[in-house]
């Protein structure tokens, strides 16, 4: 697949109801009110569709949010955010999930997943999991805890039949043996099924134990986090114990060193310093990758090697993530010492950048809710910009926030190769990307200016 031919993608849809007080979360009208019952209904709503959005911003899918009891242009309101969205058909449950997966296969997607907005622990995980296990399955089903389920992912392949097995009128809808129903009529057609773990939905009142256990932990989270800090790593000896050491004074919960196969003493001088070592495929977004799938913080903060934090990094982190709407969150930029000339130049046209950009990059120690970070699929696996794209694909889901201290990066490729050429190549990089270049070009330039003499 390349950047400027994108082959069709798997589509996914939320199906979802308008919040109507008297005709939403009907169930939980007698503990919460009609009031209640629908603000809840909301909430988990734009949850579920900002998750389910992050994912579409990974590329892994075309999201539809599929709404009854508004017009789109009022859904995007209440969403806070522009989807594609269309309007429910008429009908019972299974009239309303054969729609859209007819007219996503017609449309020429190679599967469609089917998901309800119930369920709070939904992620882009469920539904990567739910593709991938596709090229083993006809159907992939989520069960709910209820006796329903929260997913059904169908290949192009098998759609016409799971649509008639799966859909049909011979279901009970809204009972407690929806699931038992659709898994017999999907083996009597025929049809191979594969199940996902079980989640909660919040649909009744014994359900709201889930969901207050769940916001108590996601409200620790964001007023006391926990910052595990990732650092991507080849033949950096001279820095490395540095880096570390200016996480573990800013406060860090965990330090992960994501080593690329290095052949001198970094992984060593690493686990002296305290952090975690993992081994990695080479390649600053593989390495990242890793780091943070080992990670268990709330907050994953990307530290380059020869960077350090200002001591006061987790307060300013707390301050910057504390609220929701924000996605990504960076440190500013300086480079080298600031008592010399020359290096507070490099800061000043370093920082002159993320003006011009109005995007953070790696040197700026970027941070992001764990979450979030596993719902845009982690950085892209590209060999140069995967800092770029990832923040590009922050800002499109929320807000961004620059911290007011900065990290200190060192000015060494600056001084090697010069400020002008440094500076012209890395504007070079990103107008390239911009506009389409190839990224393996792109990656070539780059190279150029890392294998050329220092300049004298």
């Amino acid at each position: 697949m390349t950047r400027s031919g994108r082959a069709r993608l798997p589509r996914l849809v939320v199906l979802t109801r308008y919040p109507q007080p008297g005709a939403t979360k009907t169930r939980l009208a007698p503990v919460l009110g009609d009031d209640g019952a629908a603000a809840l209904h909301s909430e988990l709503a734009r949850r579920c569709v900002r998750r389910m959005h992050a994912t579409a911003l990974s590329g892994a899918v075309d999201l539809e949010v599929h709404v009854s009891g508004a017009s789109a242009r009022r859904t995007q309101r209440w969403l806070g955010r522009r989807v594609a969205v269309r309007q429910q058909v008429e009908g019972d449950l299974g009239d309303r999930l054969a729609a859209p997966s007819t007219r996503a296969i017609a449309d020429g997607a190679p599967a469609v997943v089917l998901v309800g907005s119930d369920a709070p622990e939904l992620s882009g995980a469920h539904v990567r999991e739910a593709l991938a296990a596709l090229s083993d399955a006809d159907v992939v089903l989520g069960p709910a805890l209820d006796g329903g389920y929260y997913l059904a992912a169908l290949s192009s392949g098998s759609a016409a039949r799971a649509v008639s097995a799966l859909f049909g009128p011979h279901i009970a809808w809204g009972t407690e043996s929806v699931l038992d129903q659709s898994l017999s009529a999907a083996r009597a057609g025929g049809l191979n099924v594969q199940l996902l773990d079980p989640l909660g939905d919040i649909d009744r009142p014994d359900d709201l134990a889930l969901w207050e256990s769940l916001r108590a932990g996601e409200e620790r989270a964001r007023l006391d986090p926990r910052l595990s800090v990732v650092i991507p790593a080849l033949d950096e000896e001279p820095g490395i114990a540095s880096a570390i050491e200016s996480a573990w004074h800013a406060g860090a919960h965990e330090v992960i060193v994501a080593d690329g196969g290095s052949a001198d003493r970094t992984a060593s001088l690493a686990r002296e310093s305290g952090a975690r070592v993992v081994t990695a495929e080479r390649g600053r977004a593989r390495q990242l990758n890793a780091g943070a799938a080992g990670a268990n913080g709330d907050i994953l903060l990307f530290l380059h090697a020869d960077t350090t934090l200002p001591p006061d990094a987790l307060a300013l982190i707390r301050d910057a993530m504390v609220d929701p709407e924000v996605t990504l969150g960076a440190f500013r930029f300086a480079a080298g010492d600031p008592t010399r000339t020359a290096d507070r130049l490099i800061s000043f046209v370093g920082a002159l950048r993320h003006r011009i950009f109005r995007l953070p990059y790696g040197d700026q120690a970027p941070f992001i809710r764990t979450r979030d970070f596993c719902d845009l699929g982690g950085f892209p696996d590209i060999p140069v910009m995967e800092d770029y794209e990832l923040a590009r694909r922050c800002a499109r889901l929320g807000d961004l926030s620059l911290a007011p201290a900065p990290a200190r990066t060192s000015a060494r490729a600056w001084h090697d190769h010069g400020l002008l050429r440094t500076t012209a190549m890395n504007a070079a990089v990103i107008a390239g990307y911009r506009l389409g270049v190839p990224i393996d070009t792109l990656a070539t330039w780059r190279q150029r200016v890392s294998d050329r003499s220092p300049s004298r």
